[in-house]
């Protein structure tokens, strides 16, 4: 989990506080304005602090999700993009045509995915469709500090939250899922193990022994 920031790390504190708050355009506006937006911002920062001393520290915490995570969700965009990529280059080579790009070859993760239902096992394509769904949190999501959030079976705090817009709903809405590390180790694994098994279905058509049953 990580904590909040240490004293050495107040002159960044301040400078994402103030860009956080502060209006981009704050130096446009004129000088009575710009003093009105600084002496509000003073007095609510007071009377915040007065009330919970750490509320600061406890807000900014949230941003600084962990050091860890850019390189959890790398893994996981890498190890996602080359099992997209075996897919697409298992569809072309089934098509029997390089010369003209197949369906779903380079298409959205999800017409890839259709287009795979009809040469692919159908374990493995539900495999990174779940997969796939997973990763839309990953790559789309807001992440924060998931401490608030109990697992269900064991009681144990989430390392992390992803909150993610949901797409083309009449109302703004958003879904959340509450990660492990662990779990996103295994996500960039699971990829990884799905790429394998496309390439080796790749390698069979290729050698002539047919489309996947």
């Amino acid at each position: 989990m990580i904590g909040v920031m240490a004293l050495d790390d107040e002159p960044d504190l301040i400078d994402e506080l103030l860009e956080e708050l502060v209006p981009p355009d704050l130096e446009a506006r004129p000088k009575a304005e710009q003093v009105a937006v600084g002496t509000s911002l003073l007095h609510r920062l007071k009377e915040s602090l007065a009330n919970d001393p750490e509320s600061l520290t406890r807000q900014m915490s949230r941003r600084q999700v962990s050091p860890e995570l850019p390189q959890l969700i790398g893994e996981v965009v890498i190890a996602a993009a080359w099992a997209e990529d075996a897919g697409g280059t298992f569809l072309q080579a089934t098509s029997g045509d390089w010369d003209t790009r197949a369906r779903g070859y380079d298409d959205t993760s999800s017409r890839l995915v259709k287009a795979l239902r009809d040469t692919a096992p159908k374990a493995l394509v539900d495999r990174l469709e779940a997969a796939l769904e997973l990763r839309h949190f990953v790559v789309h999501g807001v992440w924060v500090n998931g401490s608030f959030v109990k697992h269900p079976g064991t009681g144990e705090p989430f390392d992390f939250v992803s909150m993610k817009r949901r797409y083309r709903t009449e109302a703004p809405e958003k879904d959340t899922k509450a990660f492990m590390k662990s779990a996103l180790k295994w996500l960039a694994r699971e990829f990884w193990e799905i790429e394998d098994e496309l390439e080796k279905l790749h390698s069979e058509v290729l050698f002539g022994k047919g489309k996947a049953e």
